[in-house]
């Protein structure tokens, strides 16, 4: 089983975060969603794959680690779901694609019970849709994704990880793999999920996600923070995402803040907001 995390796209929603680092970079509770991904994998033994790259990739690259099965993919342009397609070469039957900007525990064991018992082009994760904030799917009684795609205000919406079969991948000529499974009139199979699933394409959700993934781990502790972050006993920091390499000096308060990293702040009053090297902006 190879896998393929998606982390080449910009991330405009998450602004100005996301022009700091990538998405996929975004440290929960400290560590870099990536890193957190690859480590579940490796856990499920599935410890081989590809990663695209496209906005601030160095980064992604660094996340990663040193790992020697991951094969790194450079896009001049973002193309979407067709950069699975560059791995074609590299697998025999199904490959695992995950998207590089959420958090979930990845069931990937259900998802292959599930892609042996059926004869389907695919398998994809899907869990409930609060409010119908996201993009809905159709879903038959016998669990199959209708051939309509994503739509506005349904029960249920794709969670971010899919298996497709070879065959499958092939077929996808669509920046947006549903668009090629309603095109080829493709047969794919669902698995429920309700899990813990956090979204982090904006701003706030960002900062809401490290607090869910905190009591996720049962962590205590007031802050997020990540390395080489220094908090002088002389200041008061509370609720706040510390990014590396961030000194809060004596008189620094901080309350519900996300301090950007590789930064120094002394007498510094701050709540609800954004600190950043590109300014200061609003949070909450």
């Amino acid at each position: 089983m190879k896998f393929f995390i998606l982390a080449g796209g910009y991330g405009r929603r998450a602004e100005p975060l996301s022009l700091i680092k990538p998405k996929p970079v975004f440290p929960l509770n400290g560590v870099p969603l990536l890193a957190l991904l690859l480590r579940q994998l490796r856990a499920q033994n599935c410890t081989e794959g590809f990663i695209n790259l496209h906005h601030l990739g160095e980064q992604v690259i660094e996340a990663a680690g040193d790992d020697r099965g991951i094969r790194f993919i450079r896009e001049k342009e973002l193309s979407g779901s067709r950069v699975l397609r560059q791995a074609l070469p590299f697998f025999s039957d199904w490959l695992l694609a995950i998207n590089g900007d959420t958090f979930l525990d990845i069931p990937l064991a259900g998802m292959l019970e599930k892609a042996a018992a059926t004869d389907g082009d695919g398998i994809l994760l899907v869990r409930p849709n609060p409010a119908g904030r996201y993009a809905g799917l159709n879903i038959g009684g016998d669990g199959f994704l209708e051939n309509a795609g994503p739509r506005p205000g349904m029960g249920l919406m794709y969670a971010g990880a899919a298996l497709f079969r070879k065959k499958t991948i092939e077929k996808i000529d669509d920046g947006n793999f549903f668009n090629s499974i309603q095109k080829n009139r493709l047969r794919f199979q669902t698995v429920f999920y309700d899990g813990i699933w956090l979204d982090i394409g904006t701003p706030e959700l960002y900062f809401r996600a490290n607090w869910e993934y905190k009591t996720h781990c049962s962590d205590r502790q007031a802050n997020a923070l990540s390395e080489n972050v220094e908090i002088s006993a002389h200041s008061r920091v509370e609720r706040s995402v510390l990014w590396e390499n961030t000194r809060i000096g004596p008189g620094g308060e901080l309350s519900e803040c996300i301090v950007t990293g590789n930064l120094k702040l002394e007498k510094t009053r701050r709540h609800g907001q954004i600190i950043s090297r590109l300014g200061v902006f609003p949070l909450l």
